[in-house]
């Protein structure tokens, strides 16, 4: 079976990007059944384009809808239900056992892929919910590569897939209940705040007789939560994101046929780099090329908090975690706009970012790239201007003659940002 790229599609932009980019499949959630439901831009309008665009480029198409349901919810899970299946997506990803029972008993021959949601993370575990007629199990984050290699030997009848690149919850892969202490927005339930990634301020209390530790919450000054302390040292729930990219090889003999990545709430610019960063190493695998280091290099363009390697080689350290800041300031480019079109001898530009004439860019396609500055900026009357705002705004520019369709650019800062 040929190894699969699963990117995730937040939108129908990004999940054309994520294609032409080298995604062999993407994974788009639904509104109100997914674990992105506050940002969640896929309508059900434009599942059935992002469906048909699949169709049409012979990619995969998987429907996320792996909350883990309320009573509430049961009735419209099954309206619902009944106009995805009609679009016939190649595969729901689900976790919650009673929706699967609804979505069999509406379509019994759908396909089901566990969601890593469901925390399955034994052999015994797989072989249950293959009787329950899940053909692929996402496998939980916190496994390690022996431990997969088990799965796969004991159960060697059914598709596993893992992921391999982005963020890591502090919790078994999602069911974090800290959002819920904290806000009162369960993460289970689509509408985690990410409290795991803002800012604290740590205070010891004033009694030489017991120390105590207390965590303030910089979005609520003044409301503290009380905290301990070990011998290493105060842990600030911020992990530093996932990337195995130099383990492809191991995790496929292991017997996982998909790589996934995260990041459905992520940029465009995200989707487009990270499928061409990983479309590479895979096919630099499959090819029996060995690994080229110049792909991490790529990676730090991206933004992050740090990358480090999870559960597959051994267990976590404290270098796993995050502790400078809490926001994904790690990255050496940063994402500057579209190219849309050519009109006369200009290029149509939709900025992202602020560019100015002299700015040193990368203008990235999925056949490559291109190092070079902005020479002029125009307004739709090319009249010169001395930058292009960022916020989506159209300009002209300057640009190379060949530039390829979905080509992004790239601003370059010395030192990084």
């Amino acid at each position: 079976m040929k190894t699969e790229l699963l990117m995730p599609a937040g939108s129908l932009e990004k999940l054309k990007y994520a294609f032409y980019y080298g995604a062999d499949a993407v994974y788009v959630g639904v509104p109100l059944f997914s674990l992105r439901a506050r940002e969640n831009e896929m309508s059900f309008e434009d599942l059935r384009e992002g469906i048909a665009f699949a169709r049409a480029h012979g990619k995969q198409i998987y429907v996320t809808a792996n909350i883990f349901a309320r009573n509430l919810k049961l009735k419209s899970f099954k309206e619902n239900f009944k106009q995805w299946v009609d679009l016939k997506p190649d595969a729901f990803i689900m976790s919650d056992p009673g929706l699967m029972s609804l979505a069999k008993e509406i379509d019994p021959n759908v396909n089901i892929h566990l969601s890593v949601q469901a925390n399955c993370m034994n052999w015994q575990s797989v072989k249950f919910w293959q009787q329950q007629g899940v053909s692929r199990v996402i496998l939980s984050r916190e496994l390690r590569l022996e431990e997969i290699r088990e799965i796969r030997q004991r159960v060697p009848d059914i598709e596993l897939e893992a992921f391999v690149h982005g963020s890591i919850c502090i919790a078994y892969s999602g069911r974090c209940l800290l959002s819920h202490y904290m806000s009162y927005r369960d993460a289970n339930q689509g509408v985690c705040d990410n409290s795991c990634r803002y800012g604290y301020n740590i205070y010891q209390s004033s009694s030489d007789k017991d120390q105590e530790f207390f965590l303030e919450d910089l979005r609520n000054k003044g409301e503290f939560y009380q905290i301990d302390e070990d011998e290493n040292g105060t842990y600030i729930m911020n992990a530093k994101d996932l990337c195995v990219i130099e383990h492809l090889q191991e995790l496929r003999d292991a017997g996982i046929c998909s790589f996934k990545v995260e990041g459905r709430t992520k940029s465009l610019y995200y989707a487009a780099m990270v499928a061409k960063i990983y479309r590479q190493a895979i096919n630099d695998m499959e090819a029996g090329r060995k690994f080229d280091t110049n792909l991490l290099k790529e990676l730090s363009k991206i933004p992050n908090r740090g990358y480090h390697k999870g559960f597959v080689t051994g267990a976590l350290s404290q270098d796993s975690q995050e502790y400078r800041h809490s926001t994904s300031r790690n990255f050496t480019q940063r994402f500057a706009g579209l190219v849309l079109e050519k009109i006369g001898s200009l290029w149509k530009v939709e900025a992202r970012h602020r560019m100015r004439p002299g700015d040193d860019i990368e203008l990235i396609s999925p056949q490559g790239s291109i190092k070079t500055k902005i020479q002029n900026i125009y307004n739709e009357h090319h009249e010169s201007l001395p930058q292009a705002g960022g916020g989506g705004l159209s300009f002209y520019m300057d640009l190379p003659a060949d530039i390829p369709s979905y080509s992004l650019i790239s601003l370059i800062e010395q030192g990084g940002f």
